[in-house]
């Protein structure tokens, strides 16, 4: 934590230094008020986008979420409308107990039961403000010493420059045996725009590390179900001497150049020409100036309704690192799968690095839409070479098992129609390389009822057709603990979703298609279904404030129709509700908040640290039972100080509160934190 705190020294002394720039050239900076109106500028409005330079031209920006409602959501997992089932306690493996597949197309550089932990070029953000913006969160659990701490900074240094940058590490030592998690993350963009806009480039680079000790679980759920136990530590657990450590890091850079200035020149009426005699001109060099000068004061300079849109180019390295450490492999709970290759300890080791370069062009010019452009349209290519290392246990050294490349075409399309219907689409397929033939096909239609401004809610329709082979990690493994050689058909998944919002209110229905689908079966290998599962899906989200009381929450409702490949809760849900009320004569605002989520029983899938994968089993049920979240919140100005108690419906007796199998759901604890923004 010592690094952590001089790096949030380090770049609040950068904010500091940043309160006397001048704001004249920022890109977002309000157009002048007229004297004749009194509306204040709020220099604290704070917005942001995808790093990607479509984003910031097409989509409306994201408002940073200043609301004392959701200060007290210090857990990552708690940020989206889904429940998560994970183990014991923060920063370890995860997996949303509602159903969704991997939407990228080509080989996969994800690591999905880490993702909430983790930064790349995908999640990354650049921050946007009148002044230098700075925010600080911190955390900390009475007890078991819990520890977070995000630092997240942006300021435009010169004109047209911009740098936003991320630091987040979060130390979480657990109630169990060896389920210690260390995170750290930390990412920075840069970009900048020249003058006329005609040429613009942005650069960033991240770097993830978790270091995460692995029990597998509990020995015995009665222990902890029957509460025999007050001592969580004395809780025997099925490993003891297991690690995973995973670095993740990249770096890349994307660029535009507009194939038309921003302006042209008009030449002047006919009626207004100048006639002169050139060889008067050429005689005299002082009457050519003056005619010369003359001429050109009469055309007049005008922005471009039209251009020829802009060629971009990007480029990507990652390089995932991943390792798994037992002292201890031959231990009861490896047993049921393959032999050791290494009976004294496992070393597994697994490096896969990729670059991929990009070209396109696009129909952009130089104006920004907020997600009303009336036409765009996108084509482009997409290259990628991937190498794959995996430890040999003969030679006891690293060996070449994937030598990749891809080569793919896509395009894209948007369409606004008369300010009620947008249309968009777009697809790409796999022409050279690995996984040749695999494709990915979206499309969306939103339409108001009504118009934009005027309207009785929107309705969204999403389409997704995708045909994915199986990954290099699903077709050809080797490790201490599991082997195995597929040769798998490609699954074909098709996505249908229809859903209606009005202000703040939404629902809707999914179903989801999947034939051949490809999953981690009983034994924890990679196995493949023949034929067809759906899996269809009802679900509602809401947020609604009346005078001082705010509500919100999500229900989900789904099915599969093979439950011997796909395990889904039937039911979840979760809903918070908050009063908030002025004091100190309105100087601050105290809010207690309670929040209650659920999931019925089901077949949740468990967890193998040495793949770090979920698998199907079929033993163990978990839920229903209520987790319940107390916290009071206290906004002074900018800040927002909070304490919070989780998981209190554990005082009642009952511990049969699993969130994954053998891992109960973390206990009672008291956190105190606060979130803390800075301007000027």
């Amino acid at each position: 934590m010592r690094k952590a705190i001089v790096f949030m020294l380090i770049s609040l002394i950068m904010s500091i230094n940043g309160f006397s720039q001048e704001t004249n050239g920022d890109s977002i900076t309000p157009n002048p008020i007229p004297h004749s109106q009194s509306v204040p500028v709020d220099s604290t409005f704070v917005t942001y986008y995808n790093i990607a330079f479509d984003s910031i031209f097409l989509n409306s920006p994201k408002v940073i979420d200043t609301n004392t409602f959701h200060a007290s959501n210090h857990e990552m997992l708690e940020r989206s409308n889904t429940i998560y089932s994970t183990l014991s306690n923060t920063g370890l493996a995860h997996k949303s107990m509602r159903f969704g597949y991997q939407n990228d197309l080509g080989l996969d550089l994800s690591l999905p039961a880490f993702s909430a932990y983790m930064r790349n070029e995908k999640n990354m953000c650049t921050y946007q403000s009148v002044l230098p913006y700075s925010e600080l969160r911190y955390y900390f659990t009475t007890g078991d010493k819990e520890q977070l701490l995000n630092v997240k900074f942006g300021r435009q240094f010169i004109k047209n420059f911009f740098v936003s940058l991320e630091f987040n590490t979060e130390v979480s030592p657990g109630v169990f045996k060896n389920s210690k998690s260390l995170n750290n993350y930390f990412w920075i963009n840069a970009h900048y725009f020249t003058k006329d806009n005609r040429y613009a480039i942005l650069a960033y680079w991240y770097r993830n590390k978790l270091e995460m000790s692995e029990n597998g679980g509990i020995q015995k759920d009665e222990d902890y179900a029957n509460n025999t136990e007050s001592d969580n530590n004395a809780i025997l657990t099925n490993l003891t001497n297991a690690k995973n450590y995973i670095k993740s890091s990249g770096a890349g850079f994307e660029h535009y150049f507009n194939l038309l200035p921003r302006t042209r020149q008009e030449k002047p009426l006919e009626n207004d020409s100048i006639n002169v005699d050139s060889l008067s001109i050429l005689a005299n060099d002082t009457l050519n100036l003056h005619i010369t000068d003359t001429i050109e004061s009469q055309f007049t300079t005008k922005e471009r309704k039209f251009t020829l849109g802009r060629i971009c180019h990007s480029f990507n390295y990652q390089r995932n690192q991943l390792f798994y450490n037992e002292n201890s492999p031959s231990v009861a709970f490896y047993q049921p799968f393959d032999t050791l290759l290494n009976t004294e300890k496992t070393t597994d080791t697994t490096i896969v690095q990729g670059i991929r370069n990009s070209l396109k062009w696009n129909s952009l010019g130089y104006q920004s839409y907020s997600d009303d452009v009336p036409f765009f349209i996108y084509a482009g290519l997409n290259y990628g070479i991937f190498k794959v290392k995996t430890i040999d246990y003969e030679s006891l050294s690293m060996k070449q098992v994937g030598n990749f490349q891809q080569l793919s075409v896509n395009g894209g399309i948007i369409i606004n129609l008369f300010k009620s219907s947008r249309i968009t689409g777009q697809g790409e397929i796999i022409t050279l390389g690995y996984q040749i033939g695999d494709f990915n096909l979206k499309g969306q239609w939103h339409q108001y009822i009504g118009t934009k401004e005027h309207n009785y809610g929107s309705a969204t329709f999403d389409f997704n057709l995708k045909r994915q082979s199986a990954n290099w990690f699903e077709t050809s493994y080797s490790s201490n603990h599991f082997r195995w050689e597929n040769d798998f058909h490609a699954a074909t998944y098709l996505s249908m979703d229809l859903k209606y919002r009005y202000k703040s209110f939404g629902i809707g229905v999914k179903q989801t298609t999947i034939n051949d689908l490809i999953y981690f079966g009983l034994e924890a290998k990679p196995e493949q279904h023949d034929g067809m599962v759906s899996i269809r899906e009802a679900y509602g989200n809401f947020y609604y404030k009346l005078w001082r009381f705010e509500m919100e929450g999500f229900a989900s409702l789904q099915k599969a129709s093979n439950e011997d490949v796909v395990h889904l809760p039937l039911f979840m849900a979760r809903m918070k509700l908050a009063y908030s009320q002025p004091i100190f004569h309105k100087a601050a605002t105290i809010q207690p908040s309670l929040t209650v989520q659920y999931f019925t029983k089901y077949y949740a899938d468990a967890y193998m640290p040495a793949l770090r994968t979920f698998y199907l089993q079929n033993e163990v049920k978990i839920g229903n039972f209520p987790f319940i979240d107390l916290a009071l919140s206290i906004k002074v100005k900018k800040a927002d100080i909070y304490v919070a108690y989780n998981n209190m419906f554990l005082l009642t007796g009952n511990h049969d509160a699993f969130i994954a199998p053998h891992y109960p759901m973390r206990g009672s604890k008291v956190f105190i934190g606060f979130n803390w923004r800075l301007f000027n």
